[in-house]
């Protein structure tokens, strides 16, 4: 069952070789993931997430580790298949009739992804595990994937609140996801630009 929010992203190969960032949405706020109550709105889910081929490999390669955490995840010949086919190269990742992606899970009362703690108890970048999308958020790309800003409903979520007072300085998540999805040194370019006044700037993807 997919939820009915949209979050697709093109495969690799139709990308543009930059990616526009509008730093100014991205300094209007303060985002901090402490997992998702249980009553609350989560991004868990709210969107319909989209991997590619690569990302869909990864994500298999720790099933095990995940299905310790998503029990359900386990059948007896194996694992469940979490992934919907949607068109060559992407599939998005299949949820319960709540509309709770298949790999989340929850701890201490809190929704928490599958993927980003196996990823963490086996010693793994998470960029390596995690979809992209989710590695972004609240950060999104724009319709053509030529623009990277804050999501529309973000303001909807706990995790993320709008800073009071102007600020230069980026959200310490929002550098370290910029790192991982678009290679080291990227979320350290975003930090420098946007503390000397930019309100834009350009990235350049991973070759």
């Amino acid at each position: 069952m997919r939820t009915s929010h949209p979050k697709r992203k093109a495969p690799q190969a139709m990308r543009k070789k930059t990616v526009s960032v509008d730093l100014a949405s991205l300094l209007s706020v303060e985002h901090r993931c402490g997992g998702c109550g249980k009553d609350e709105p989560c991004c868990c889910s709210s969107y319909e997430v989209c991997v590619t081929d690569a990302e869909m490999r990864r994500i298999i390669r720790v099933l095990p580790e995940a299905a310790k955490l998503c029990s359900h995840l386990k059948t007896d010949h194996g694992y469940d298949n979490v992934f919907e086919y949607v068109e060559p190269g992407l599939y998005a990742l299949d949820t319960t009739e709540d509309g709770l992606c298949l790999l989340a899970y929850v701890a201490d009362h809190r929704i928490r992804c599958s993927l980003h703690t196996a990823g963490t108890n086996l010693g793994l970048p998470l960029g390596k595990v995690k979809p992209e999308a989710c590695l972004l958020w609240p950060l999104s790309l724009s319709e053509g994937d030529e623009v990277l800003s804050l999501a529309g409903d973000a303001l909807s979520f706990r995790c993320t609140t709008r800073r009071r007072k102007r600020s230069n300085r980026l959200a310490r998540s929002f550098v370290d996801a910029v790192e991982l999805v678009y290679g080291d040194g990227r979320g350290a370019q975003l930090e420098k630009e946007a503390g000397a006044g930019a309100r834009r700037t350009t990235l350049q993807r991973r070759s």
